[in-house]
């Protein structure tokens, strides 16, 4: 068991942070008052969060997926929730020189929770059952091929039942932002779409929309997934 000095140190090793996660009373991974971390005067994701367990069912013993889990947090909180197997996925590369998978193991060990993480694609994996939720938040418009990417979701997510959490960037008007072109600085951004494109795009791709929450400049989508074809 890490002792307090063992974790506040680890957390500066693996700083800079983008998700702040409570790790014991009053020690947190990312300094809110400072200007160590990635938005560091910003709690991510626990308001998302909170907006998002609103409208999640009772999850226990679901079958759980984080795409671009980061350093765990919904992951964590999905396995609070009663969740059985939780899986978070994400790439190795953190924004320095630690990774976010290293960060979210170091995360697991000191709250003890069973969570599975790997630093894996979500076009590379290949479940050997699909999962009853998946957590698919701010990931979609990172990705060029934002349609193949909803089709891999759906193939992740049990046929008909499955639940799919979607948040993304949203503007008034539909952007796409090829090469070196930046949305609010971020050049790794390529598909912003209104509101009513994104509705149009998932719902073409076979999903159920349920609930739909607007953020300001972010969006929240309920969805369930798309019925296995018929024989």
């Amino acid at each position: 068991m890490l002792s307090r000095d063992d974790i506040s140190r680890r957390i500066e090793e693996l700083a800079p942070w983008y998700q702040n996660i409570e790790l014991a009373d009053g020690l947190s991974t990312k300094n809110l008052g400072g200007d160590r971390d990635i938005f560091s005067a910003h709690d991510i994701p626990a308001p998302l969060w909170r907006l998002i367990g609103r409208d999640l069912p009772d999850i226990t013993g679901w079958r759980v997926l984080d795409i671009g889990c980061n350093a765990g947090y919904m992951s964590f909180a999905a396995k609070r929730l009663g969740a059985g197997q939780v899986l978070g996925i994400d790439s190795n590369l953190g924004s320095g020189a630690t990774s976010f998978i290293a960060q979210a193991e170091f995360c697991r060990e000191v709250l003890g929770l069973e969570v599975e993480f790997r630093d894996e694609s979500m076009f590379a994996l290949e479940p050997e059952q699909p999962f009853d939720l998946v957590l698919f938040c701010g990931v979609l418009y990172h990705l060029e091929d934002y349609a193949t990417a909803l089709d891999k979701v759906a193939s992740l997510t049990v046929p008909g039942a499955g639940l799919v959490v979607l948040e993304t960037a949203i503007a008034p008007v539909t952007r796409t932002l090829p090469g070196s072109n930046a949305f609010h600085g971020d050049t790794t951004t390529f598909f912003v779409p209104s509101v009513p494109v994104l509705l149009e795009l998932v719902r073409e791709r076979g999903f159920a929309v349920e609930v739909v929450r607007h953020l300001g400049d972010r969006a929240v989508l309920f969805m369930r997934a798309p019925a296995a074809p018929s024989a």
